[in-house]
């Protein structure tokens, strides 16, 4: 711990989702370990006068930060950036609705064109992946020396692996519902699956996404809000967790699911790769029969599940909240010192 504090002001914005909320949480709540004072604050109009650095914890999207964090007259500012997803991907594989799909292509080129406008006034970006890193280099015009990677964690005393409980015939997959996620491709390839093996296939989704694969056969959706406690039941119980995501920035429940000792079927694009490592079954996402090869792997062979299990467990130990704590404390120091 440094003898003098350092005072960020972490812009929280509106509508933040989830999964950055989580993020943020759990990171400030190990700042005070490294002397560092969050000051927190929703918009233009209560930025705080007296601040050391500006943290702007929601880049999504490939979003750059909103203009009123980049005056001249402000202090550094740091961007945590989680992923540039509607940039890379396909607009049908991003978008819900017919006009995304259309203006896929615009929406990609004024993002890519308004960060290089505004890249000169940021003084680091924090990447939540080396993947990540790689894009924001890419599309940022940032130097690669500003981008810095901070692996996110998992809550080390909700998920945890009970060793009482029995794994129950069930795959689990959960996610926000977006197209990214591949869904349509988990089900196939469970459809297929069911024909020669009686597991379940656990859906936790949002009611918008959860209504359409209620009544197929050998799924069960579950719909609404559930503790954190809950899902990291649904994570200990299941025979593996599936998450063929067509991009992932980092990929959060990959880390839950393996430190709650679930084996974990994922991508080999994106993020996925870099965050399961060898302890995960690595496919490709886009290729069914491989999604259904690796089910039938995990459900045809029990007897392997308890060395996937110590690998979860054992990969999962490369992540932790105070890890990545620590990680971002040195990002915001380094701002504060060299500013803008």
């Amino acid at each position: 711990m440094t003898d003098t504090m350092l005072y960020v002001g972490v812009y929280q914005g509106p509508e933040i989702p989830q999964s950055f909320r989580v993020y943020a949480e759990n990171v400030q709540r190990f700042l005070p370990e490294h002397a560092i004072q969050v000051v927190p604050f929703a918009d233009k109009r209560n930025i705080p006068a007296s601040v050391d650095v500006l943290w702007d914890i929601r880049s999504g999207g490939g979003n750059p930060p909103p203009d009123f964090l980049l005056g001249r007259h402000l202090p550094p500012l740091v961007v945590t950036v989680h992923g540039f997803a509607p940039v890379t991907l396909n607009g049908w594989e991003y978008f819900r609705t017919v006009k995304g799909l259309i203006m896929a292509r615009h929406y990609a080129k004024r993002k890519r064109a308004h960060w290089h406008e505004v890249h000169a006034s940021v003084a680091a970006i924090i990447a939540v992946s080396a993947f990540v890193k790689e894009e924001a280099i890419e599309f940022t015009g940032l130097p690669c020396d500003k981008i810095h990677v901070c692996h996110h964690g998992a809550d080390s005393g909700i998920f945890t692996p009970y060793p009482e409980v029995e794994s129950e015939a069930y795959f689990l997959h959960i996610s926000n519902g977006e197209p990214r996620k591949n869904i349509n491709r988990v089900v196939g390839a469970f459809r297929r699956l069911r024909r020669s093996c009686n597991a379940q296939l656990v859906l936790k989704l949002p009611e918008h996404a959860a209504r359409h694969y209620a009544g197929i056969d050998g799924v069960r959706v579950v719909a609404g809000l559930l503790t954190t406690e809950e899902l990291a039941d649904l994570y200990r119980r299941a025979l593996a967790f599936i998450f063929p995501s067509l991009y992932e920035g980092f990929g959060m429940p990959i880390v839950e699911a393996m430190s709650c000792g679930c084996p974990v079927i994922t991508s080999n694009v994106s993020a996925c790769p870099e965050v399961a490592g060898e302890a995960g079954l690595i496919v490709d996402p886009r290729d069914e029969k491989a999604l259904l090869e690796a089910m039938q792997l995990i459900s045809q062979n029990p007897q392997a599940r308890p060395e996937r299990v110590a690998a979860s467990l054992r990969r999962a130990g490369n992540f932790s909240w105070e890890k990545s704590a620590k990680c971002h404390a040195d990002v915001l120091y380094i701002a504060a010192q060299t500013g803008r």
